[in-house]
């Protein structure tokens, strides 16, 4: 027997989870990657981003369940959910086809050279070292998060978010029964910074979990080593956990830069675990696979007491993760650079064609912050928002959310955009209030989708501004 699969019980019980029990086959050469950033495998995605990939009809949640919420209403282009309208890398496909020939779905190890190709991933892009051993699977990022929370925080306590943020972090802190504090971000000069003085005092005020969101969702800030640092020496400082959630790691926009947080220093790698997954890279979500590591030994054993049992995933999506790893980094590239011109293009044409919506070149994620506080105010979009709030609520009008909670059906100034971009440009887009304070006035656009698609869109609203 090899030495790669002398699994005995023992070793099985104690390993931390997939990547620490298989230690894997060795990693193959690869050639120079550009930038000095590392190495990528010499291999043709297959792809052509500008075909883009129809998805309606698929069950997808970005089309299909938006018209299952919206009925009798045309949507031209979904642009909500964050995940991409392109085909999947072809080496994903063959792997995943070549699986199913196997008829029969009984407990298997994952692929054994998946730590390995996970840590080759890191080092090569961003010349950091995750430690293999103490790698933890989980059911997507979100999931770490909530160990994490649950490990170190008790009910009731208070978490930092800079607004604004993800808003399902907002979620998974209440299922944590505890409550989110958030430091507000300054918009200067086009670009978000971080208000330290207030960071510091929701400390003071006793707060010792932080979720630090690298590269920034929804801004699309790509935080520098510096910025980190000023608020990584308050958590040091005060003892604060820092919770890195660094899933768009892999889009960088042009010539901008993603900093991994634990590769600040020794002293912000021992107090901060790090979120990462192939689900946004590669448009893998629907497989439910991600993964968690932590330079400090201590921290990932606490998580493993405090319940997180993960040490199986579904099997297909750790093959899909694996093959991407492995052969990925080409597919990133080219991707990268279709949406980095995507990007460009949503600029220039906002500039040039839709003086309401302000919008700047984001430096990494997929998502575009659309400035649109001048469109809200010419569609006295607050007032609209209170009537029909006030409207529904006297004629009982409600609605069911993704949950199947049915209320009354209120909005916000956000919500009755949302409609308006329906209604009048056939497109799904995000309210800003989703993502915290800072929001209001602000829409969340998905560009990972073809140029095609992309131009529909712009088109629809300024078809549906010229109307007003």
């Amino acid at each position: 027997m090899t030495k790669d699969i002398k699994l005995n019980r023992r070793f099985f019980m104690k390993g931390t989870g997939a990547a620490a029990l298989l230690g894997g086959a060795a990693i193959g050469s690869s050639s120079s990657f550009a930038a000095g950033l590392g190495q990528s495998t010499p291999m043709s995605t297959g792809v052509n981003f500008d075909e883009g990939y129809n998805r309606v009809g698929k069950n997808s949640i970005k089309f299909d369940l938006i018209k299952m919420f919206n009925p009798g209403k045309q949507l031209d282009v979904g642009m909500g959910i964050a995940d991409m309208d392109f085909r999947t890398m072809p080496q994903i496909t063959a792997a995943l086809k070549k699986r199913l020939e196997t008829e029969n779905w009984g407990y298997e190890i994952p692929p054994l050279d998946l730590p390995d190709n996970t840590v080759a991933w890191n080092k090569r892009r961003y010349n950091t070292d995750v430690p293999k051993g103490n790698i933890l699977n989980s059911v997507g990022v979100l999931d770490g998060v909530l160990s994490t929370l649950m490990a170190f925080g008790k009910e009731g306590d208070k978490v930092i978010v800079q607004t604004p943020t993800y808003s399902s972090f907002f979620t998974t802190i209440h299922q944590a029964g505890m409550h989110e504090a958030e430091n507000e971000m300054k918009l200067v000069n086009g670009r978000y910074e971080i208000d330290l003085d207030d960071f510091e005092q929701h400390v003071k005020d006793g707060a010792r979990l932080f979720i630090l969101c690298n590269p920034q969702n929804p801004t699309g800030n790509c935080w520098t080593a510096d910025e980190m640092r000023s608020v990584g020496d308050i958590c040091n400082k005060y003892g604060v956990l820092v919770l890195a959630d660094e899933i768009h790691c892999d889009f960088i926009m042009g010539e901008n830069k993603y900093v991994p947080y634990a590769s600040l220093g020794e002293e912000y790698a021992q107090n901060s675990i790090t979120y990462k997954s192939t689900s946004k890279s590669f448009n893998l979500a629907a497989h439910r696979t991600g993964y968690m590591f932590s330079d400090n030994r201590e921290y990932i054993d606490k998580v493993l007491k405090g319940g997180h049992q993960r040490l199986l995933l579904n099997i297909m999506g750790m093959i899909a993760s694996n093959v991407a790893y492995k052969h990925g980094d080409t597919y990133i590239d080219e991707q990268n650079a279709y949406l980095t011109k995507n990007a460009k293009f949503v600029e220039q044409y906002c500039a040039e064609n839709i003086p309401l919506i302000k919008y700047k070149v984001h430096e990494g994620t997929y998502l575009a912050w659309l400035d649109c506080r001048e469109l809200f105010e010419k569609l006295d979009a607050e007032n609209k928002a209170i009537e029909l709030t006030e409207y529904n609520k006297a004629n009982n009008v409600t609605a069911t959310d993704f949950f199947g909670v049915t209320s009354i059906k209120t909005y916000r100034t956000g919500d009755y955009m949302k409609e308006w971009f329906m209604d009048n440009a056939k497109i799904d887009i995000n309210p800003g209030e989703n993502y915290g304070k800072g929001g209001v006035g602000f829409m969340r656009m998905n560009l990972a989708t073809n140029q095609k698609m992309l131009k529909l869109a712009l088109d629809n609203i300024v078809k549906a501004i010229d109307t007003i």
